[in-house]
């Protein structure tokens, strides 16, 4: 261990790597949030459209560029398979890390900023976004940034300020503007809580806005003068505003959400620290007053995540990703004697997982992605058939198989579905087909689960005298 903890830098690195890295080739794309990121990037690389997000063939605008680039360069280096779709989060994550102990230990000494390192790279939510095809592991850096170099901004030398605005750039590229609104608002009230609001005339404001502009403002400008009112209305409308007012999923529409997303996201350290919190009330060491001033914006910005996204109708588990960065410093703060049990438990839970990355992680994927179904469709000739799906449509079979497939709904039922205004629709941008258009097409391919029990599929099957054509895991394929 000694050895380890004299080369942190590299040990982090190897640790985070491997952990993170670790049976990514066995997971296949999930749907539905990894393939719409993993699909769209697809088509950017084959497109040579770079500027433009676009997928099925069109443009949309659910997510800003920068996660799109990372996963189209790693699309162009590597091809178009899972390792490379894992790769720019597992690369993310562990920066994020080296990150996380870099500035904890800049800021509290070596031993908090091991440990802070050590915890976050073992939570369980940390691990698993840093093998996930979304954009999360990115957002987290830079808004990790964006409040570390306010700080240093802030206690050393203000020309850190600058990094700050570039980061909170970045973060806005990422996801949009949450990427400066939550750094920029604990920032402000860290500041209102120090009653030095006068140091808001040394942040640099005007040239940092005019750095800050000139990195985001590029791509969002461009995107403006290319697609106008389209852009402004799905993006901003449907997936800022509508998002904040208009609950995607509402059967997450609990008070309790993010404390379960808590605890299962930041295990296992979380189950131990309220204890120890109640421990430490009890015997009156938590006073907020006296503590570190890192620590006081720290916790600021852990409460500004959770308290936003708790105040926001949409609810997901990783919203609150962003607020590990705050508990992992704390949590080490907390520990800081510790520091052997600490580093037994990151190691174990490293082990556990990398286990798990290969041996269970694997089936429960594949079950939740249409892999089986697009490698199946990507060796047959369907040469003039039409493909579609009859139940759960998947994007993740679009990827794999490189073919044009349609969603089948009843035909009273599509224009209802299809984009437009400021509703949830937005979403579905996949190419329809009515299911009375399929009885009359000869040349049809249609997909279902195995054992479906669609009323359509009896009618189709009696109409066409379709064969089926059994193919690995959960899906059949009919064909006249």
């Amino acid at each position: 261990m000694k050895t380890i903890r004299n080369h942190p830098y590299v040990s982090l690195l190897l640790f985070t790597l491997v952990l993170y890295l670790a049976g990514n080739q066995l997971l296949a794309v999930t749907d539905t949030a990894e393939s719409n990121y993993a699909l769209t990037a697809k088509e950017m690389v084959l497109s040579g459209n770079w500027i433009s997000p676009q997928i099925y063939g069109r443009f949309w605008y659910d997510k800003p560029i920068f996660y799109y680039w990372e996963l189209a360069l790693s699309f162009t280096l590597f091809g178009f398979n899972e390792m490379a779709a894992r790769l720019p989060a597992a690369l993310l994550g562990s920066a994020s890390v080296l990150f996380t102990y870099w500035f904890a230990r800049r800021t509290y000494g070596e031993k908090t900023g091991w440990l802070s390192a050590i915890i976050l790279a073992s939570s369980v939510e940390c691990w698993i976004l840093s093998k996930a095809v979304i954009t999360d592991s990115t957002l987290f850096l830079f808004m990790s940034a964006a409040i570390a170099f306010f700080y240093l901004g802030y206690a050393e030398n203000r020309t850190y300020y600058f990094l700050c605005y570039v980061s909170a750039a970045l973060a806005v590229l990422t996801k949009g503007p949450i990427g400066i609104l939550l750094p920029g608002l604990a920032c402000f009230l860290f500041l209102l809580y120090k009653k030095d609001l006068k140091e808001m005339m040394h942040v640099h404001f005007l040239s940092g806005l005019m750095l800050f502009t000139l990195i985001a403002g590029a791509w969002y400008g461009t995107m403006c003068y290319l697609h106008g009112n389209d852009f402004l209305l799905n993006f901003i409308g449907v997936h800022n505003v509508l998002r904040a007012t208009v609950s995607e999923h509402p059967s997450h529409n609990k008070w309790y959400f993010y404390l379960i997303v808590y605890f299962a996201g930041f295990a296992p350290w979380s189950f131990f620290i309220p204890f120890s919190l109640y421990k430490r009330w009890k015997e009156k060491k938590l006073d907020l007053r006296s503590a570190h001033d890192a620590t006081q914006l720290l916790l600021i910005y852990g409460f500004v995540v959770f308290l936003f996204f708790q105040l926001v109708a949409t609810k997901y588990t990783t919203y609150t990703f962003p607020a590990l960065f705050s508990l992992s410093i704390l949590t080490a703060l907390l520990y800081k004697k510790q520091d052997f049990r600490i580093e037994k438990a990151g190691l174990a839970c490293g082990l556990v997982y990398t286990v798990l990355a290969v041996t269970a992680a694997p089936s429960i994927m594949l079950n939740h992605s249409g892999k089986e179904i697009g490698e199946a469709l990507a060796h047959m000739d369907t040469t003039h058939k039409t493909i579609a799906f009859l139940d759960d449509y998947r994007t993740s079979a679009v990827f794999y198989s490189g073919k044009t497939i349609y969603r089948a709904e009843p035909e009273d039922k599509i224009a209802s579905m299809k984009p437009g205004g400021l509703s949830w629709n937005a979403k579905n941008v996949m190419p329809f087909i009515s299911e009375e258009k399929l009885l009359h097409d000869p040349n049809v391919l249609l997909i279902t689960r195995n054992h479906s029990t669609s009323p359509f599929l009896v009618t189709y099957n009696v109409a066409e005298k379709a064969d089926r054509i059994s193919i690995p895991g959960q899906y059949t394929l009919w064909v006249r």
